[in-house]
């Protein structure tokens, strides 16, 4: 049986190769990892010639898609025998996501070091991030049943349902976010009445909702900047390296540098490496580098505007949204 350590503290003086995010599922059409087995071996033959340690920060495998390490390993037969073989030439951590099940579970079928939060010296920090996340804390079952029910629904009509509308311009995503807003604009009207009764906690959650995913479509995905802001100004981390939002970039506050690995889904297939303790943010795919260019507008112009605000600026009617401006707007051109 595997018991996770809470911390891993490893030494600083070293390359260091992080990944997360990949929801390596069950193979199927609706699996977000997209069946990428061929690039994600290669992107770890290199770590294996380049790299002293590899780190996954949570939701390697999606559990909530794939129901079972076993089902998942089926399907991605070769690429489990790599990370397999890579753990024994190099320490390989693994830190728990929202998506991937338990480290007894994992630990059954692949022999890395668990954890839920990794130290690389005195002054970076990687975890999954899901932890400052209110939506998907750890231990919340809801979250992961409400996570395998979006999954099943993906499966069924064979088509992603996923924020930003950006990044993800399909027919299904489309009738979801116009469904979205009939539901907020219900919800918006509840809140009203619940004032007006001086049911204000009851207003505020409701509010809370819309803004929560209004700002993800913004480009704060799973609302994380603030709290990453807010954990770099308040204690001594001087690196601050999560995953789950699913939007790589680099980004400098006052009180540190925020890393988001961003995912290995879909199109993505980006990394982060730790070079003796700098960071930098790469895509596997075209060799660039990454910065700060997903979350410009979201820091700026649009960080205070509501998902309503989103709609009135993109939806165009009969379900077509203006793709271009959001480009545009999320990379504060």
């Amino acid at each position: 049986m595997v018991s996770p350590a809470h911390t891993v503290k490893v030494d600083p003086a070293q390359r260091i190769a992080v990944i997360s995010d990949m929801h390596i599922g069950d193979g199927s059409r609706a699996e977000p990892f997209q069946n990428k087995d061929v690039e994600l071996r290669r992107f770890l033959a290199t770590v294996s010639d380049e790299f002293d340690a590899l780190v996954i920060a949570g939701d390697g495998f999606d559990l909530a898609q794939g129901w079972s390490i076993r089902r998942i390993r089926r399907a991605h037969a070769a690429l489990f025998d790599d990370l397999i073989e890579l753990s024994r030439s190099l320490p390989v951590y693994y830190l728990q996501g929202n998506h991937d099940g338990s480290a007894e579970t994992l630990g059954a079928e692949l022999p890395f070091i668990y954890s839920r939060r990794l130290m690389v010296g005195e002054g970076i920090v990687i975890e999954h991030g899901n932890a400052s996340d209110p939506k998907n804390l750890p231990g919340d079952d809801g979250a992961f049943w409400g996570a395998r029910v979006h999954a099943h629904i993906e499966k069924v009509i064979g088509s992603p349902v996923r924020i930003p509308m950006r990044k993800h311009y399909r027919w299904s995503t489309r009738l979801g976010h116009w469904l979205f807003f009939r539901y907020g604009t219900h919800m918006r009207h509840r809140a009203s009445v619940y004032r007006v009764v001086g049911l204000d906690e009851r207003a505020r959650r409701c509010v809370a909702f819309l803004d929560y995913w209004g700002r993800g479509e913004w480009g704060d995905i799973h609302g994380l900047l603030e709290p990453a802001r807010q954990r770099l100004r308040d204690t001594s981390i001087e690196t601050l390296i999560w995953g789950h939002a699913h939007q790589a970039g680099l980004l400098e506050f006052d009180g540190g540098t925020y890393v988001n690995t961003g995912s290995w889904t879909y199109d993505d297939t980006s990394y982060v490496v730790l070079d003796h303790g700098r960071a930098s943010v790469h895509d596997w795919r075209n060799s660039a580098t990454i910065d700060d260019g997903e979350y410009r507008g979201v820091l700026g112009p649009q960080g205070d505007m509501s998902f309503f605000d989103w709609w009135e600026r993109y939806y165009l009617g009969w379900f077509r949204y203006d793709v271009a401006a959001m480009e545009r707007d999320a990379h504060g051109l």
